[in-house]
């Protein structure tokens, strides 16, 4: 427990700010945005400098004897290899920094300089000493190749601000000033410490870059999670407007080609209205493909009325239908009355047991909604199974969806068995006055 007390209270700021990327880590563990990997190992780099300083700073406080000849000792060996350690790991965290803005080129040319300097620190380490070594009494001095690890370090700064320019060019700002601020902190660092105005301060200045690089990190992921909600969005409305166009029922089209043909012979002045309006309704159903926003309630109550038409030829007399239109001043979304009006002809009037009966379509307002009621007389059913009924009744809970999604509208349905079918559209004003104005 000391050595635990002793490391956090000589190194608190380091091992804070590691303990909070370790946190981070592991609270974005699922979405794991690009780049997470290259954070996780220049964590594990720090922690191993961190405890390198650690054991350093207590052998120098707990053991060191400065009248002591180390020559051949086992500390003048740990000493040889904790400084061969540091002097490799920090231009390594410089490497993998730079892994995570590089484009993808030949990443191993990068390693050069970290490559050459591993070499000349083990050649330092167990031969000739051209970089760094000790006295009998543990002195750190400079040798013939001292500003390797430096030379090395500066060399991914370097291309750091590279990347950093060429981020500007392309106007990925942000990116390059985050890259900008990394190098001129570490740098600052580097001078500080030269100076003598501050010492043994890196690897808190490491670990800062690393918290704002996984932050900018996780601000990248963010955007593009956005962006991939949007294109998500985009296909699921493409995808309804889709599902809007097969709920052409293929009996629909086949009952009314069979009218139109049984109407040739009789009245071809019939005929040729009844072929208008089912060419008119064949390409709303295709636009509506690629229409986005909202439709005006003249347009969708225009193809509803053009859908009735060609119901009447099949039910004739059997079909009445009225219409009652106070309120046409609104928007909402396409294809929302025509397949409402459908369920109520086709499992409304048509299956009850006379097989005749009423459609009603009228408009009108309250002081927060745009209503559209859609009525029949006739067979009826049971609500509290609607969310089975999306097979066999065309499209509501489609039409619930896109109300909901597209204007913020309801659909109420109320029906008793044998009795009718009442369906309210809800459009809020608000809503609407927002999409009108666009």
């Amino acid at each position: 427990m000391k050595l635990i007390s002793y490391l956090i209270s000589y190194n608190f700021v380091s091992v804070a700010l590691i303990i909070g990327i370790i946190v981070l880590l592991i609270e974005n563990r699922k979405d794991r945005p690009h780049g997470t990997e290259h954070i996780a190992v220049i964590v594990i780099l720090l922690t191993i400098i961190v405890a390198n300083t650690f054991f350093r700073e207590l052998f120098m406080k707990k053991l060191y004897n400065e009248d002591f000849d180390y020559r051949g000792d086992p500390a003048m060996y740990f000493m040889y290899f904790r400084s061969t350690i540091e002097h490799i790991l920090f231009p390594m965290i410089a490497y993998v920094e730079l892994l995570l803005i590089t484009p993808n080129v030949k990443r191993y040319l990068l390693f050069i300089p970290e490559g050459i300097l591993i070499v000349g620190e083990v050649i330092n380490l167990f031969g000739p000493k051209i970089i760094f070594s000790f006295d009998s009494h543990l002195n750190y001095e400079d040798r013939i190749f001292f500003l390797s690890p430096y030379f090395a370090g500066m060399i991914y700064m370097l291309l750091l601000l590279r990347y950093s320019i060429r981020f500007f060019k392309s106007k990925e700002r942000t990116k390059g000033a985050t890259v900008i601020f990394i190098v001129f902190l570490t740098i600052f660092e580097c001078y500080l410490e030269a100076a003598y105005i501050v010492v043994d301060l890196m690897d808190e200045i490491v670990a800062l870059d690393v918290i704002i690089f996984y932050f900018y990190l996780i601000s990248i992921y963010q955007r593009e999670m956005e962006t991939k909600l949007r294109t998500s969005e985009l296909e699921l409305e493409k995808s309804r407007r889709v599902l809007a166009l097969s709920q052409i029922q293929p009996h629909f089209m086949y009952n009314s080609l069979t009218s139109i043909i049984y109407l040739c012979d009789k009245d071809s002045q019939k005929t040729k209205d009844a072929l208008i309006d089912f060419s008119k309704y064949l390409r709303q159903n295709l636009d509506s493909m690629s229409r986005s926003g909202l439709v005006s309630i003249k347009e969708e109550l225009e193809h509803t009325k053009i859908y009735l038409s060609l119901e009447k030829l099949r039910f004739d007399d059997d079909l009445n239908i009225e219409f009652d239109i106070k309120d046409e001043m609104f928007m909402l979304p396409v294809l929302t009355v025509q397949p409402m009006v459908e369920n109520a002809v086709k499992h409304g009037i048509n299956n009850s047991e006379s097989g005749c009966g009423t459609v009603r379509v009228s408009t009108d307002e309250t002081e927060t909604h745009h209503r559209i009621i859609i009525t029949d007389d006739g067979a009826g059913f049971d609500t509290s199974a609607i969310e089975a009924l999306d097979e066999t009744h065309i499209g509501i809970n489609n039409v619930r969806k896109r109300l909901e999604d597209e204007c913020g509208g309801e659909l109420i349905i109320k029906s008793v068995p044998d009795e009718g079918t009442e369906c309210v559209i809800l459009i809020p004003k608000e809503k609407d006055d927002e999409n009108s104005g666009n």
